[in-house]
């Protein structure tokens, strides 16, 4: 068995869930990590390896690729993990304070410029 690359926490964050063919359905997370998230898809909509778009309460948007399912439960693997930050306002149920967190990290990321 896998250790995981992270410890993840329980949280009640809720958003939305859009599925590379245009499918968008609101989504309650289980628990969560700066790498990824489980998630309950009861309709089987998420095959495994698609990538989807998340909004997590407020914050996104977060691109994900599906890399397990185990009934209704699929797993969530992002593809920019989440700062230690963003994670811990979401595990203390401070969405403001998750949005914020979020804002600055995006600010702080590097800018690719063409020439």
């Amino acid at each position: 068995m896998k250790a995981r690359r992270a410890v993840r926490i329980l949280t009640t964050a809720t958003g939305s869930c859009r599925s590379a063919r245009g499918m968008q359905w609101d989504i309650a997370l289980a628990d969560l990590s700066e790498g990824g998230c489980r998630v309950d898809d009861p309709r089987g909509r998420l095959q495994l390896g698609e990538f989807v778009r998340l909004n997590i309460a407020g914050t996104g948007p977060h691109m994900a690729e599906v890399a397990w399912r185990q009934g209704a439960r699929v797993g969530l693997v992002f593809q920019r993990q989440l700062s230690a930050q963003v994670v811990r306002r979401f595990a203390e149920a401070d969405w403001d304070g998750a949005r914020a967190a979020f804002d600055e990290d995006l600010s702080r990321a590097p800018v690719r410029r063409l020439l």
